[in-house]
């Protein structure tokens, strides 16, 4: 057992003997691999490094250090105090990183040993922060990195990867520069740094930039941020690195002022995607001073619209790859506007100056033609902030001056949707504000935004805009029911598609019928109707509830129900025969109806006659309705055939009776007889039975139990004109012309005979409504005989469409003599656009004779009338129409009658009675002298009479024309609608009308262009010759006569004709300019010939302008002067030409210079003269070359000879200029001086002298022209003069501070005298507005008195800046402060102050009891007496214990 234990101890020994062994075999090959991964050359740079700790690694292992890095480097330190050592130990790392992967390693932290307990951490500084951070070392060892920079070019073969990504060294070894604790030699460092960027490639230099702001010390900011301006100017692609290097350096306000000037200097060569950079460092180093500036400039080389075209590059693309490159850089182009609209947001957010600089740099903009998509997308970015007043205010301006406009609206939708889908919620807010605007123009914007909106959106957005317009019909304001209705009609007309998921939406509008008038209905249901049945997919979803709606309605016996059932009825039916488009083709072209189809359309106009038949306003609307789709050719032949057969055959049966069988005239209350026939063939004629329906109709109202005839129908004259106009437009359409029919135009109508209106006022009321019912009948039928048979060629025709026109003037004159004798007369409708019918007014005007004395009371006016007055004009025309036939009624009283009670009519109340007039009527126009042969009593000789177009007939038809072209034209300068609901809508008398778009209005009012020249040249030859014939006078004998009166009404309408052409908003359509060449090319035409192609825009505008400006000198009115102005002015604003604004306002002062008399022959005066004389005298000063001084023209000279005539007179120089329009002169002068001041540039550093004296002159003339105005108060002391003289002279005040007294700190020293009689001069016009301070308290008047505080705080700002200019100018002694005495405008004291607010004492004046009136109350005088400074003193303190 011994044995055994021996052996197996001697085994152990052995065992582990051998294991002791391997290991040192291990350790001993540990020890040599770890020596082969250790780099050692033997290099001094080794053994130092190896000696403080620090082991190099050569292969991709990290560097080791045994100690912590603080140790290390005072090792390091300590070791290196040689400088033959410091540079062996540079050659020596030198030649460590020739090699890239040690040199990139050597730029990677530092890894700690595991034996090292006094390392701060795993990871310390890379080996080259290691020896930067080492003092002695850093400077050779940085020019030495910096210098190996220029080593790493662009060049693919040299790069090394790293876990598969290129490496970055210069980045990675310039990291290493930032943030060191110490810099040894900062100036050299610098001066090393920026030697480099003009050597290494762009992607170092952009490193080596921005690494700048950490490495350079403070007091080398100046230099560094010099050295980058020029930097920026000379290279673009370092703008992003150069604008990081400069926001991180401090910067004095001079140098940072000169970067941004370089900045903008370079900013129209700035790429895209740069721009967010460059504008993010103009914003937030921007001060007070240049913000408007800089965002002028921004705002100038900011063009989105030209920033999305691919750029031309030289590398070849493929067919596909070039697709996407081309599709990749419009994406990136996206990006960019994004963050450069995301920079411009942050700047409006987060600084104050700069929002308020975009909206006074925007609405600066004064050429309409100037502004930029970035426009709106800056104010719908600052919409989302606080100011949505200002930038709504300043959307409605722009609208209305023409700026923004819908080539900008789509140009902004065009190629900028992401940008606007951003700004949805503050797009749509706006939208919403300006659709529910009272003007045309900005209501007709907004339609544009939302249509522009739906089409670039997406379906969600697209439901928001769908959802938002229903809201706005539900509201029930009319203006937003009529917009709302309009886009969505049009939309679904131009976009069924994409809305007919949508029509749930507008089926809920069907909720609000009872709100809607028949128009709109009649677009709602138009809608309703094309989405059912013209949208296969989903229109089932509605055509069952649409037919149960309509068959409800029309089983109604309420005639507003039954109303909406016929349009619903008509729309439907319209859909479902329309002309569809062939996709083959894309054109409309007939598809026969389906049988199912035919019987449908048939059973439903069925349903539709018998239900309207016991209703004749609703049968009327019926056909009325039927015969404008078939005249837009909506209808399938075979259903025309239908209507032909079964609705229009009864026609002649109803109203027309052979002469022979006439009835007899004794079973009648009112005696007729045949009247306004045209034929002369007697035999087998026929005529119009007029009078008998007109007693049964108004018989069978009064019984509620209409007779039938013997074809048991019971025919009412209400049915007269729309079952023509019906057969009529069938006629047309089947057989191409009026053959047929035309002996309807000469037919006799049976009238009231002439004695019925010579004793018209003795008749019964019963008789007195006949007889007016059947006159109302005729004008509507003579109305729709001329729209039938006036396009017609034919000379005979023509001629007897020229006698209707005059059998129609002549009914209207009859007319209104029995209108006139039935003042509570409500005749039948003839339009029936309305649930329900408006009822006419009639107003009482008192005609005095010449021998009566004006001066007289007429008494009040009666009850009635006072019930019955208008609410609200329909347009300006219509009160234009009024005033004419006004005066036209008194000129033909004969002078001696007594004064009497006579009723007044306006046809243009009874709109809703008339028929309509087609736009084609107006060819009439074109009509020159027609020969009418009718044969003698001998039947032997012929006899000609000469047909034309009297003025009484001209000024009817203009008057028509002239209201159809306002209410379908819109324009900037339309009439603002009203918020409240009002009686009789705008619309009725305009459905046919509306039938057309505004361009097809505008070719054919250009195509009766050369007539209406032939009329206007021969207006103005009229008054030509009566002044003439007068020797030369304006307003000699004639003038006053009925011919020159009616005369002078056409030429005002004939103007406000081409006022209303040129003035619409669709001219500034790109696509639409040919149209405006071509109606400018008919002016042109009139004065020299011409080709289109030799002459352009720009000269068309200036010789139509001449052509228009050669009536100028023949105008009767001032009213005609005003619109003859806005043509002119219209016309001007087509091009952007300077010599046109010196011809306005030279016609403007010879209209000012004209002695206006009116048509009774006395001087004009009154609220319409004022509003005219006021638009003159505004359009004089603004348009000429120097408005101050035309200004100071009038008050030195016109009003001088004004205050020397009596009460009567005017001013020699400026007849308009009287004391009735004082205060209108008064007004807009002094608006006019205010404007000019704003527009004197304010004083900066860099002027010259001579900018400075310029700007000291112009100062010093306002300064006069205030002090003559404000002292005319004295002589003209109206409530309207002195609230002027309050208001504008606080705002002269707070522009004098704001913007002349810098520069009178300026000029102070080198022109002293000068500034001291300049403020002399206002100080006077100081102490007379303290005066109407205490004027106005004295008055109680509270719209002066509210103007007292902020003038009286203005006064005092005053007299303190202009004490602390002196006070800086060591001039205190020429400075006197004392206590103002309260006084009223003649200069008296105000003794007693028990009735007044107590007076605040002004400090502005050095006045006591003895000293007059006309000295300053703020003395200025270079030798002071002593003492002044103890009453400065004293008064001080009173002041400000009373002013606060």
């Amino acid at each position: 057992m011994a044995g055994d234990r021996s052996r197996t101890s001697s085994k152990r020994k052995g065992s582990d003997h051998s294991t002791d062994q391997q290991k040192g075999a291990l350790a001993k090959k540990r020890k040599t691999s770890n020596e082969d991964e250790n780099f050692s050359n033997g290099s001094v740079f080794c053994q130092l490094l190896g000696k403080c700790g620090l082991t190099l690694k050569n292969s991709k292992k990290f560097n080791t250090l045994n100690v912590d890095q603080a140790i290390f480097q005072r090792n390091l330190q300590m070791a290196l105090k040689c400088p033959e050592v410091v540079d062996e130990f540079v050659e020596g790392f030198l030649e460590f990183i020739e090699d890239q992967t040690r040199f990139h390693y050597s730029l990677l932290p530092t890894s700690s040993t595991s034996d090292c307990d006094l390392a701060r951490n795993g990871g310390q500084d890379c080996v080259i922060r290691l020896m930067l951070g080492v003092d002695i070392l850093q400077p050779k060892l940085m020019n030495a990195l910096l210098e190996k920079l220029a080593e790493f070019m662009e060049d693919e073969d040299h790069s090394i990867f790293d876990h598969g990504e290129k490496v970055n060294i210069p980045r990675l070894l310039m990291c290493q520069f930032r943030w060191l604790d110490n810099i040894v030699h900062g100036k050299e460092v610098t001066d090393k740094m920026l030697e480099m960027i003009g050597i290494v490639s762009l992607d170092i230099q952009r490193e080596i930039i921005t690494c700048l702001p950490e490495v350079v010390e403070d007091s080398e900011h100046g230099e560094i941020a010099k050295a980058l301006r020029e930097l920026l100017l000379q290279n673009n692609q370092l703008t992003v690195p150069v604008l990081d290097a400069l926001s991180n350096l401090t910067l004095t306000p001079d140098l940072l002022s000169e970067v941004r000037g370089s900045l903008l200097l370079t900013l129209a060569s700035v790429k895209m995607e740069d721009l967010p950079v460059v504008i993010k460092f103009l914003f937030e180093s921007v001060n007070n001073q240049d913000t408007v500036e800089i965002v002028k400039e921004i705002r100038t080389n900011l063009d989105f619209n030209s920033s999305f075209n691919p750029k031309i590059t030289s590398t070849p693309f493929t067919a596909n790859g070039g697709k996407r490159g081309s599709e990749s850089e419009i994406e990136s182009a996206r990006g960019s506007e994004l963050l450069t609209l995301d920079a411009i947001k942050s700047g409006i957010h987060f600084q104050k100056n700069v929002a308020e600089a975009w909206i006074k740099v925007i609405d600066g903009v004064k050429q309409p033609g100037d502004h930029k998509v970035i426009d709106i997308f800056v104010l719908l970015i600052l919409h989302t902030t606080n100011r949505k007043k200002a930038v709504v205010s300043l959307f409605r301006n722009k609208i209305r001056a023409g700026g923004f406009t819908e080539v900008l609206v789509k140009a902004a939708f065009k190629a900028h949707s992401q940008v606007m889908r951003d700004y949805f919620p503050s797009f749509l807010s706006l939208a919403e504000i300006l659709l529910r605007s009272p003007e045309p123009a900005v209501m007709y914007f907004a339609c544009v935004m939302y249509k522009q909106a739906f089409t670039a959106f997406d379906s969600f957005f697209q439901q928001e805009i769908v959802g938002n317009l229903v809201t706005h019909i539900g509201i029930g304001f009319e203006g937003e029911i009529d917009s709302s209705l309009d886009i969505l009609a049009e939309l679904v007309d131009t976009h069924l598609s994409m809305m007919a998921p949508f029509a749930i939406f507008v089926k809920g509008v069907l909720d609000y019928l009872d709100n809607l008038s028949v128009i709109q209905i009649r677009k709602l249901y138009s809608m309703l109707s094309m989405l059912a049945f013209r949208n296969s997919s989903e229109g089932g979803l509605i055509q069952d509830d649409l037919h149960i709606l309509i068959r409800k309605q029309l089983s109604s016996n309420i005639p507003k129900y039954k109303r909406m059932g016929v349009i619903g009825a008509i729309m439907i039916i319209r859909s479902i025969t329309c002309k569809r488009t062939n996709p083959a083709s894309l054109q409309l072209e007939s598809v026969p109806l389906t049988d199912d189809l035919y019987k449908q359309v048939i059973s439903l106009l069925q349903l539709v006659k018998t239900s309207s038949s016991r209703m004749p306003e609703v049968a009327s609307l019926f056909m009325d309705e039927l015969a404008a789709i078939i005249h837009g050719g909506h209808i399938d032949s075979k259903i025309e055939a239908w209507i032909s057969d079964n609705v229009i055959t009864d026609f002649q049966d109803d109203y027309v009776v052979d002469i022979e069988e006439v009835p007899d005239k004794c079973k009648f209350v009112v005696p007729f007889e045949m009247k306004y026939s045209l034929d002369d063939d007697v035999e087998g004629s026929i005529a119009i039975n007029i009078i008998p329906l007109v007693e049964r109709s108004i018989q069978d109202r009064k019984k509620q139990q209409p007779q039938r005839n013997e074809n048991g129908r019971s025919p009412d004259p209400v049915c007269l004109s729309s079952h023509f106009r019906l057969l009529r437009i069938c006629e047309e359409m089947q057989q191409g012309d009026l053959a047929n029919i035309d002996a309807l135009l000469g037919c006799p109508l049976l009238l009231p005979s002439p004695e019925t209106f010579e004793k018209i006022t003795s008749l019964s009321h019963r008789e007195k409504e006949i007889v007016c019912s059947a006159l109302f009948t005729g004008l509507n039928w003579f109305k729709e005989i001329i729209n039938a048979f006036a396009s017609q060629d034919d000379l005979e025709m023509k001629g007897k469409v020229i006698k209707r026109v005059q059998n129609i003037t002549e009914l209207q004159d009859l007319l209104e003599k029995c209108l006139a004798a039935t003042p509570n007369f409500k005749p039948q409708p003839a339009n029936f656009d309305f649930c329900e019918c408006p009822a006419p007014t009639l107003q009482t005007a008192n005609v005095v004779s010449k021998n009566k004395k004006k001066g007289k009371k007429t008494g009040k006016k009666k009850k009635a009338d006072k019930e019955n007055s208008p609410e609200e004009e329909s347009d300006d025309n219509s009160k234009n129409a009024s005033v004419l036939s006004k005066t036209m009624a008194d000129t033909q009283v004969d002078d001696g009658t007594e004064q009497s009670d006579q009723a007044v009519v306006s046809f243009s109340k009874y709109r809703p009675f008339l028929r309509e007039f087609d736009i084609s009527v107006f060819t009439i126009l074109h009509t020159g002298t027609v020969m009418d042969k009718a044969l003698d009593t001998d039947l032997n000789t012929k006899a000609t009479t000469e047909l034309l177009i009297q003025p009484r007939q001209l000024e009817f038809l203009l008057e028509d024309l002239t209201s159809k072209l306002n209410h379908i034209l819109i324009s900037s300068t339309s009439t603002r609608r009203s918020f409240f609901k009002t009686r009789v809508a705008k619309n009725i008398g305009f459905s046919r009308l509306e039938q057309h778009c505004p361009k097809t209005i505008v070719l054919k009012t250009i195509k009766l262009l050369p007539a209406l020249c032939n009329h206007l040249e021969g207006a103005s030859g009229f008054f030509q010759t009566m002044i003439a014939e007068n020797d030369g006078v304006m307003d000699g004998p004639g003038s006053n006569k009925p011919e020159a009166i009616l005369m002078g009404s056409c030429f005002h309408l004939l103007l406000q004709c081409l006022l209303s052409l040129f003035s619409w908003n669709g001219f500034l359509m790109t696509e639409n300019k040919p149209l405006l060449k071509e109606a400018l090319g008919v002016l042109v035409a009139r004065i020299k010939t011409f080709t289109a192609s030799q002459i352009g825009l720009k000269e068309l505008v200036r010789t139509s302008y001449q052509y228009i400006a050669n009536f100028a000198s023949t105008v009767p009115n001032l009213t005609t002067s005003v619109t003859l102005l806005r043509v002119l002015l219209t016309l001007g604003d087509k091009v952007v030409t300077d010599d046109l604004h010196s011809k306005i306002a030279t016609i403007s002062e010879e209209f000012l210079k004209r002695e206006w008399i009116g048509t009774d022959g006395e001087r004009e005066k009154g609220a319409k003269y004022n509003e005219n004389l006021q638009f003159v005298l505004r359009t004089y000063l603004s348009y000429s070359e120097d408005s101050l001084s035309c200004v100071e023209t009038i008050v030195t000279k016109g009003i001088t000879e004004l205050l020397e005539m009596d009460k009567n007179g005017s001013s020699d120089l400026y007849p308009t200029l009287t004391k009735h329009s004082f205060s209108v002169f008064y007004r807009i002068m002094f608006n006019e001086l205010i404007g000019c001041l704003k527009i004197i540039t304010p004083v900066k550093q860099s002027d010259t002298r001579e900018m400075k004296l310029d700007c000291l002159l112009r100062w010093n003339q306002t300064v006069r022209i205030l002090h003559i105005l404000v002292n005319l108060i004295k002589a003209f002391d109206g409530r309207m003069n002195l609230g002027t003289a309050l208001k504008c002279g606080r705002q002269f005040l707070d522009i004098f501070l704001r913007q002349g007294m810098p520069l009178l700190d300026s000029l102070f020293r080198s022109h002293r005298e000068d500034i001291q009689s300049l403020l002399k001069n206002l100080q006077l016009s100081t102490r007379a507005l303290h005066h109407m301070c205490g004027h106005s308290k004295i008055l109680r008047d509270l719209a002066l008195t509210n103007q007292v505080p902020f003038l009286k705080k203005s006064l005092e700002t005053f007299v303190y800046r202009v004490k602390v200019m002196l006070t800086v100018n060591k001039c205190l002694e020429a400075f006197w402060l004392g206590n103002l005495k309260n006084r009223d405008l003649k200069g008296e004291e105000i003794m007693s102050q028990t009735s007044v607010v107590e007076e605040e004492k002004e400090d502005e004046s050095d006045e006591e009891e003895s000293v007059p009136d006309e000295e300053s109350d703020v003395e200025m005088d270079n030798q002071s007496e002593a003492g002044s400074d103890e009453t400065k003193g004293d008064s001080d303190n009173e002041s400000c214990s009373q002013m606060f």
